[in-house]
């Protein structure tokens, strides 16, 4: 089974590698693994399922191959991972709509960071704390931005290194979430 999926994530990359996101449809990317329409459907609903467990396999697969246990940390991972291993999926932060990479990111972040603060990790576990209200609002805020300055900085269009950037963004985290963050 996890060959199949395997199969089926290699033939989207290839795909969007090709062309855009938007013309790839379940017919190429099934031609492409050698699988029928019936075994894609078994392991994904359609592309925007396989492009998000795509992107959910990458992150989770680097995020527990490190140490995480700050925002500084998991930003940094990010802009790392972003370097080598997003930047040919650069033309993927134009898709809009719910399974936008931007979106993906977004939302990635802002539950790695509310594990962080609640369970002392980014993957969850038992809760250690909860977040307010006002608090799960400025994350939610927060994740947005740093989703924009991500998407831009991986472009190319923000001249910082990594850590630089990843020194920015938690500059600006929230106040109330930085004492227990970091």
């Amino acid at each position: 089974m996890k060959n199949t999926k395997e199969k089926i994530l290699h033939a989207f990359n290839d795909l969007i590698l090709k062309g855009d996101f938007e013309s790839v449809t379940v017919f190429q990317i099934v031609k492409a693994a050698g699988i029928s329409r019936a075994t894609f459907y078994r392991h994904f609903k359609d592309k925007y399922d396989v492009m998000n467990y795509n992107y959910s396999s990458l992150l989770d697969r680097h995020v527990q191959d490190q140490i995480i246990h700050t925002m500084h940390d998991l930003f940094l991972m990010l802009l790392k991972e972003g370097q080598q291993y997003w930047k040919p999926l650069v033309p993927l932060f134009d898709t809009e709509g719910a399974n936008s990479l931007y979106r993906f990111i977004r939302d990635y972040s802002f539950n790695a960071a509310k594990n962080i603060y609640e369970c002392g990790n980014p993957h969850g576990g038992e809760r250690v704390r909860t977040m307010t209200s006002k608090e799960i609002l400025q994350l939610q805020i927060f994740a947005g931005g740093s989703a924009d300055m991500y998407r831009e900085w991986i472009r190319g269009n923000i001249p910082l290194t990594a850590e630089e950037a990843a020194d920015a963004m938690t500059e600006i985290l929230p106040l109330s979430l930085q004492k227990d963050l970091f």
